[in-house]
C-alpha cells in the first residue's frame, strides 16, 4: 500500500460501478490509444449489458473473446486536489485507491503524488 496525494483534479467519466466476476465472458473491442501513458487499456462489453475500460491484465484473450481471470470493478473516482488516497494496485497507469470517504475505485497515477 502506498499513500497518494491529489495534485490535480480528475473528473470520473465513468463514475457508476461496473463490476465483472472471474471467469464472466466478454466482447473485447477497441485499444484505448488517447494518452500514451494509458497502455493496454481495452473497451469490453459483458452479458449484462455492462461496458468498461478493462486492463488487459485482467483478461484472457482469444481474438474479441475475453474471459475474466480475476474479479475486476470499472469505477473510477472523481479526484479533487488534496485529497489523500491509500493506493493498492498500480495497473497501466492507474491506481485502485480508496478515498477517504471509504470509496474505492481506479484514479490516474498522473494526477497523483506518493507521499514520504
Amino acid at each position: 500500500m502506498k499513500l497518494f496525494k491529489v495534485i490535480e483534479d480528475y473528473k470520473s467519466p465513468y463514475p457508476e460501478p461496473n463490476v465483472f466476476q472471474a471467469g464472466e465472458k466478454v466482447q473485447v473491442g477497441e485499444k484505448f490509444e488517447d494518452d500514451p501513458e494509458w497502455q493496454d487499456w481495452f473497451w469490453c462489453e459483458g452479458e449484462n449489458q455492462q461496458k468498461a475500460w478493462v486492463p488487459k491484465l485482467y483478461l484472457q484473450m482469444d481474438g474479441h473473446v475475453g474471459v475474466f481471470i480475476q474479479d475486476y470493478n470499472a469505477l473510477e473516482l472523481t479526484l479533487q486536489v488534496g485529497e489523500i488516497l491509500t493506493g493498492f494496485e498500480e495497473v497501466n497507469g492507474f491506481c485502485m485507491a480508496e478515498n477517504e470517504n471509504g470509496q474505492k475505485g481506479w484514479a490516474p497515477l498522473k494526477n497523483l503524488e506518493v507521499m514520504e
